[in-house]
């Protein structure tokens, strides 16, 4: 079910009301209704779609919550400066899960999503579970129905179990399963996180990963090449970051909490070497848990992952 953006969330210290150099995000939003949108030839701006949805969470044997995530990570992101004034920020809303089965919810967010990845330069897809993953992969196949998709995810996990129903631990393995134009890359895998089965069919599909140890530290040259290399290799990138990749310390609210995670500023470094690419169509950012958060750490972390990846 589709829900129009809520004004209310939107609040924050008010440093001027004419000086746009002292602007907040809350003060440039503006908020749309995608089932009025028309495709333009013009994108230009940011586009907000929040997925409320936390049944594939539920249905992977995860921690629920994480439908929260949305209006939170909105709520923490309103409040930080407009340092790139961008020339418009629409909030759509959000998407929630009432349909029978949860395929049928990622297929109505995808015709939402698709909407939004046509009318602006950027994307941004908040989640809500893992499995929005597979609704963005359903929206980018949508506008790019003939190219070469690269899924680049940053993540703890795979997510490409052989569940026979779409959950928040699948999306990945329906995409390879499906789209013989598709490849993946995953930055962060834990090994203590994934079975042998998941690193065996990673082999099959030849899916590219790197382990949560290799980016301890740095971002080494090998990993930047590996991720340029994919880039090149793609007609269009889809981006994805779980926020069960990031050491638990950093990152409390999520469904699966990480031992041994990675660094926040490692995100943001992977992500500079991906998100400046005109390729990217959409970015999502999956399984932020209020229920589990402490002190809206985890929704702060996100809000500042959005607020850094704006071009």
């Amino acid at each position: 079910m589709y829900r129009l953006a809520e004004p209310d969330l939107w609040k924050g210290r008010l440093d001027s009301e004419t000086d746009s150099r002292q602007f907040r995000h809350f003060q440039t939003v503006k908020f749309g209704d995608l089932t009025k949108v028309e495709k333009t030839n013009n994108p230009k701006g940011v586009g907000i779609l929040g997925y409320a949805v936390d049944k594939g969470v539920e249905l992977n044997k995860g921690r629920v919550g994480a439908k929260e995530g949305p209006n939170k990570i909105k709520q923490a992101f309103a409040g930080l400066p407009d340092l790139n004034q961008c020339e418009e920020l629409i909030d759509y809303g959000n998407v929630e899960h009432d349909h029978d089965s949860l395929i049928d919810t990622q297929q109505e967010y995808a015709e939402l999503a698709a909407k939004s990845i046509q009318n602006h330069k950027q994307t941004f897809l908040l989640g809500g579970g893992h499995d929005i993953a597979y609704a963005q992969y359903l929206a980018t196949r949508k506008v790019y129905p003939n190219e070469s998709i690269g899924v680049i995810n940053i993540d703890a996990h795979f997510d490409t179990r052989d569940e026979g129903e779409s959950t928040s631990g699948t999306s990945f393995r329906q995409i390879l399963d499906q789209d013989d134009n598709a490849d993946y890359m995953v930055l962060g895998i834990s090994q203590g996180g994934n079975t042998q089965g998941l690193f065996d069919y990673a082999k099959e599909k030849n899916v590219q990963y790197v382990y949560a140890d290799e980016l301890l530290h740095q971002v080494s040259p090998p990993i930047k090449d590996m991720i340029e290399h994919f880039i090149h290799d793609h007609d269009v990138i889809m981006f994805t970051v779980c926020m069960d990749v990031v050491d638990s310390a950093f990152a409390p609210g999520v469904s699966a909490p990480a031992v041994l995670g990675i660094y926040p500023h490692t995100v943001f470094e992977l992500a500079k070497r991906i998100i400046p690419s005109e390729k990217v169509a959409s970015i999502s950012i999956a399984e932020m848990n209020p229920e589990y958060d402490l002190d809206n750490r985890t929704a702060k972390l996100v809000a500042n992952l959005v607020h850094h990846f704006l071009i």
